[in-house]
């Protein structure tokens, strides 16, 4: 019997994984209320990958605090990590020019809202994708994270992990003709990145100025390809990209055709400049001409 299930494991040999996706959990002992982590790492052997895209389910006896890009081995979020449905926690990203190693791809922040065998599993939709140049499927390892949420003892166990503090990486809004993405007209084409809390949203402001402070704006959501309107092309437009922590950062994009308004405030600026210069030259030339007169 021995060699008979020998000869079969020949002829059915186990499959090489080019790649795992795998969770760890932090702390490993789980009680009802308690708080805790789940870091999904991403690990590969000789294989190079260059993007990953899934989603991950976890059971109802657990509740989704929050989601931390913090250290994520991942630079381009195609579609960041985010609760997508009850349960669902979708997620799609790029990694240019590729990675092989361990590394992590996000942290759950998970609580525990019940007594029960808890598994988080992946969808059959997880992929990863070799660095080829032909968007090649890897051969993938979804191991389940299986565990036990005991009944609750005492102060419930929380994880403290860092407060993001860090803005959006700069970023460069293109303008582009619409008929590309189905739309009239020129569109707005933006995308920014943020690899510790990730981003949250999207925002708009427009000024026939290109000084003007972010706090004296009315901002207004949007997405992007965002269809420009009306006079759009003789303003300033502000973009604004906002964490999920709210650290901001903005983007400015130039009036794309001339502007007499705009033209106008420029003028008044470099006139009262102007005025401005000439006072503090004529009060030094006159304390100047006082102090020759007194010597």
């Amino acid at each position: 019997m021995r060699y008979f299930l020998l000869g079969l494991s020949l002829l059915f040999p186990a499959p090489s994984f080019a790649a795992t996706l795998q969770f760890v959990q932090q702390p490993s002992e789980v009680r009802v209320s308690d708080t805790f982590t789940a870091e999904l790492l991403l690990h590969t052997d000789t294989d190079i990958i260059n993007a990953i895209e899934g989603s991950v389910q976890i059971p109802d006896a657990l509740s989704l605090v929050d989601i931390h890009l913090s250290g994520s081995l991942v630079p381009l979020w195609i579609t960041p990590p985010a609760e997508n449905g009850k349960g669902i926690i979708s997620f799609a990203g790029v990694l240019p020019g590729g990675y092989h190693g361990v590394g992590n791809l996000f942290t759950l922040v998970l609580r525990a809202a019940q007594e029960s065998t808890a598994t988080i599993s992946f969808s059959n939709d997880t992929r990863v994708y070799l660095n080829d140049g032909k968007g090649t499927t890897a051969i993938l390892a979804l191991p389940t994270l299986t565990f036990l949420i005991q009944s609750s003892v005492g102060t419930p166990r929380s994880v403290s992990l860092e407060k993001d503090i860090t803005p959006p990486e700069s970023f460069t809004p293109i303008i582009h003709s619409g008929e590309s993405f189905g739309l009239t007209g020129s569109v707005l084409v933006f995308v920014a990145q943020d690899k510790n809390s990730g981003i949250a949203r999207y925002d708009i402001a427009r000024s026939y100025e290109g000084t003007v402070k972010e706090s004296d704006f009315s901002w207004h959501t949007i997405e992007s390809p965002y269809a420009l309107v009306a006079g759009d092309s003789i303003r300033y437009l502000y973009i604004r990209a906002v964490d999920r922590e709210g650290n901001t950062r903005v983007a400015i994009v130039p009036p794309q055709s001339f502007s007499p308004i705009a033209f106008m405030l420029a003028w008044r600026i470099f006139l009262l400049t102007g005025v401005m210069i000439a006072v503090i030259l004529s009060l030094w030339w006159y304390k100047r001409s006082r102090d020759v007169r007194a010597v």
